[in-house]
């Protein structure tokens, strides 16, 4: 099944950070998320350095929880970067 991703993006630092939000089946009762920290200006599809996912057994309950949970995975990425 193919997925349509839709790209949520907010400026940090000086940098992009993209999120999408994925659901884990059908059901729609459990999402996963994806990142992608980007140059200012760069489309979210492009490739990128840091890209990260939930990464673990996690199961956010809606969309808008797994964005949320993206973005503050993305912001310690660039929060990481800028160490």
């Amino acid at each position: 099944m193919e997925q349509r991703q839709d790209w949520h993006t907010e400026a940090y630092k000086g940098m992009e950070v993209h999120v999408t939000a994925l659901p884990k089946d059908d059901s729609g009762s459990a999402w996963d998320y994806t990142v992608r920290v980007t140059q200012p200006g760069e489309d979210s599809s492009a490739e990128s350095e840091l890209t990260a996912s939930a990464g673990d057994d996690a199961d956010f309950p809606t969309e808008e929880a797994a964005v949320e949970a993206g973005f503050v995975r993305g912001y310690s990425l660039v929060d990481a970067m800028s160490r």
